[in-house]
């Protein structure tokens, strides 16, 4: 019955997703057409064309509203900024939805059982927002290695006599992604007229890094104070790559606690696995008795809890 249920709710799901594209891009093509044809007869002559920004977090409105209501809209939409993913927040909820449903449908289909499908659905749900977090850490990774590069780049533009606002365009052109878009983006805000500290107050909020912090606050510290701005991103890109030098020998002292915590998470998964592939017999109890699945859960617990533990332990943050 609950199979049967599951399938039905997936195709209802699924029925009314594909007639709300269709309505969408039927919609579209529509009002596209109305526009070509009023160009088309000169209808557009003397009327005036506003510049609209699309604010909305999804073009579902019911979604959209409650992303304002819950105050997720803007912080989801930062996410998917920082990850470099190009789409709305609402799309994201629409994945964390579908995968949760499709979890819990291959869990039901396995088991046929609800308590098994709804941990599934629980499992699969976070899976589009876990990746976007891994692709998040992935650029603010890359921009990391690629900032003192792009400090030492600063430093050398200002040394030949430009100003600061001419060494950010060159660092904008000629450095690698992310940073070539980001400091793109603060001089685009600065040539349309952002005042200077806002324009880096805005960097830091687009950019989760640590390092970025310490180049702001050099760099409003010196036009505030004054001093040899050339001398201190020098200072503070030396400052950057050693703490990147910390950082590598951190995780060579760490090694063996990350080797430790990553074979006392595996083995028993793999001695377990062995031994349902070899004697099934001799393990089916643990599968089929109340006993055998609550000792399952409570081992999958203290798996979870040390591996956090272990995690805890081995970073160690510079």
């Amino acid at each position: 019955m609950f199979l049967a249920f599951g399938i039905l709710l997936f195709l209802a799901v699924f029925a009314a997703l594909a007639a709300f594209r269709t309505h969408r891009s039927g919609a579209g093509a529509r009002l596209l057409q109305r526009r070509l044809q009023g160009l088309g007869r000169g209808g557009g002559e003397g009327k005036q064309i506003h510049a609209v920004r699309d604010l909305r977090y999804s073009s579902i409105p019911v979604l959209d509203e409650a992303l304002r209501r819950l105050n997720l809209g803007q912080r989801l939409e930062l996410l998917l900024y920082q990850a470099g993913v190009s789409m709305r927040a609402g799309a994201l909820v629409a994945y964390i939805a579908g995968a949760g449903l499709a979890g819990y449908l291959a869990t039901l289909m396995l088991t046929q059982r609800m308590g098994p499908a709804l941990i599934g659905m629980a499992a699969a749900a976070p899976l589009p927002y876990l990746y976007v977090k891994y692709r998040k850490h992935q650029r603010m990774k890359a921009f990391a290695e690629e900032f003192p590069d792009a400090l030492d780049l600063l430093v050398s533009a200002l040394r030949a006599g430009l100003s600061f606002a001419a060494a950010m365009q060159i660092v904008a052109e000629e450095s690698p992604e992310p940073v070539r878009g980001e400091f793109a983006v603060v001089v685009e805000e600065q040539s349309l007229g952002l005042d200077f500290r806002e324009t880096m107050v805005n960097l830091t909020r687009r950019v989760d890094s640590l390092d970025l912090r310490f180049f702001i606050t050099a760099v409003i510290l010196q036009r505030d104070t004054g001093g040899n701005l050339a001398e201190i991103l020098e200072n503070t890109s030396r400052l950057i790559r050693d703490r990147f030098r910390v950082l590598g020998d951190i995780k060579t002292f760490t090694a063996q606690g990350r080797l430790t915590g990553g074979i006392l998470l595996c083995l028993p998964l793999s001695i377990s696995a062995f031994m349902f592939i070899m004697t099934p017999a001799y393990f089916k109890p643990m599968m089929e008795s109340d006993t055998g699945r609550s000792a399952l859960w409570f081992a999958a617990f203290l798996q979870l809890l040390g591996a956090l533990v272990i995690r805890k332990i081995v970073n160690i943050r510079v």
